[in-house]
């Protein structure tokens, strides 16, 4: 199953850059489609190619998970200290470096959770505990997804064929929500029917 990533610009993409990150799952939108208020559980990209595009983008209001494609200065886009600029036009396997390492170091934020490695953080009270490989791709699907079947995580994530008898996503299930009652997240993870939704 491919990582989603949203690539924001109001301007033809490059084929390179499409082609660069293939195997990903593409989303493309425009600038007046970002979300400032939910953008913490995915990766993405914004290029930016004149500055009639970069006064249509709140930059202090992106996050981390934002990296942003320019001829701009840094000046004229005013940005904040933690958002990824990569300064265009460069070589082509630096594009590629910047962007394979941005993409590996995204953090997972919901509410007052942090998801970075395979470490679970909650924001205020500072506890936090680690998942395994299984429960970290588990609950950054259902965080990114808000609702999923159970069908889909066991096919997609777990690779159990849909017609095979097992508790093993009940098994991931039970020890994802023992692990986030332990750091006291207000995160939680809802079963109604086959279906899992997130919640607050």
């Amino acid at each position: 199953m491919k990582d989603k990533l949203y690539i924001f610009s109001n301007n033809k993409i490059n084929n390179f850059v499409t082609k660069l990150l293939s195997n990903y799952e593409l989303t493309f939108l425009k600038f007046e489609e970002i979300d400032y208020k939910e953008q913490y559980t995915g990766a993405n990209i914004v290029i930016v190619n004149c500055e009639e595009d970069a006064n249509k983008i709140n930059f202090e209001n992106l996050n981390e998970n934002y990296l942003i494609i320019t001829n701009l200065t840094n000046k004229k886009l005013n940005l904040n200290k933690n958002i990824n600029l990569l300064n265009a036009p460069t070589p082509e396997n630096n594009i590629k470096n910047k962007i394979e390492n941005f993409l590996q170091n995204i953090k997972v934020r919901f509410y007052d959770i942090s998801i970075e490695n395979e470490k679970i953080t909650n924001l205020k009270n500072k506890s936090f505990c680690y998942l395994t490989k299984a429960e970290l791709e588990i609950l950054t699907f259902l965080l990114r997804e808000k609702e999923t079947t159970k069908n889909f995580i066991k096919e997609n994530i777990l690779k159990i064929k849909s017609n095979v008898e097992t508790n093993s996503l009940e098994s991931h299930l039970t020890r994802i929500r023992k692990k986030m009652n332990e750091i006291e997240t207000i995160v939680k993870i809802q079963t109604k029917n086959e279906r899992l939704l997130i919640t607050t």
